[in-house]
């Protein structure tokens, strides 16, 4: 981890000129960015877990159901609920911060290449929620081609290529010359960086 400066500059529509800064930063580490995504999934994975402790509940004690049915659609309903609440909280957290609650734990933040908060656009909409449709865009298109035009087995092609947008990125993270920026920094215009404390 070297301290990279970077010479940024961006073109302020609402005054029509442009403005050139020079922002030093340290940039996060590949591993800090790995690790703040595990606990990410793995907190997403306990909260589905605590989603399911209410259906239960609400199924044994106050229904008194053994309806698979019930079951189900009591599991999905809770189970739904939570993940809502949770993905509310962590776009919250990254808007206002540039921090989910992996990448506070790391000790790690999103910025603009600008040196600004990227916001609710740059965190949430660019570098998630598009960078996820375009990654399903392009699985499910060489998913087709491998399977129709090469007679791959269709599971085998859904494995290998299911994740091939988020392996370029793992690979990125240990590029120096880009600084460390993945296909998701590129699209919302990002960069991940040590927080201040």
């Amino acid at each position: 981890m070297s301290n990279t400066q970077e010479n940024f500059s961006t073109n302020n529509h609402q005054y029509d000129h442009t403005i050139d800064r020079e922002v030093e930063v340290e940039l996060a580490s590949p591993w800090n960015r790995i690790s703040a995504y595990i606990i990410n999934n793995l907190l997403l994975a306990l909260v589905a877990f605590i989603g399911c402790i209410p259906a239960f509940i609400f199924v044994k004690f106050v229904l008194q159901s053994e309806s698979e049915n019930i079951i189900a659609i009591s599991l999905i309903i809770c189970i739904s609920i939570s993940l809502l609440v949770y993905a509310i909280f962590q776009f919250i957290q990254m808007s206002k911060t540039g921090q989910s609650f992996g990448k506070r734990l790391m000790g790690i933040k999103v910025i603009g290449i600008d040196g600004q908060n990227p916001g609710f656009v740059g965190t949430v909409l660019l570098r998630e929620g598009v960078f996820n449709i375009i990654n399903k865009i392009i699985s499910v298109i060489v998913v087709f081609i491998f399977v129709h035009l090469f007679n791959f087995p269709e599971i085998a092609a859904e494995f290998l290529f299911a994740y091939l947008l988020p392996f370029i990125c793992l690979i990125m993270l240990f590029r120096k010359t880009t600084n460390q920026r993945t296909l998701q920094d590129y699209l919302a215009r990002t960069i991940v960086i040590k927080a201040e404390k």
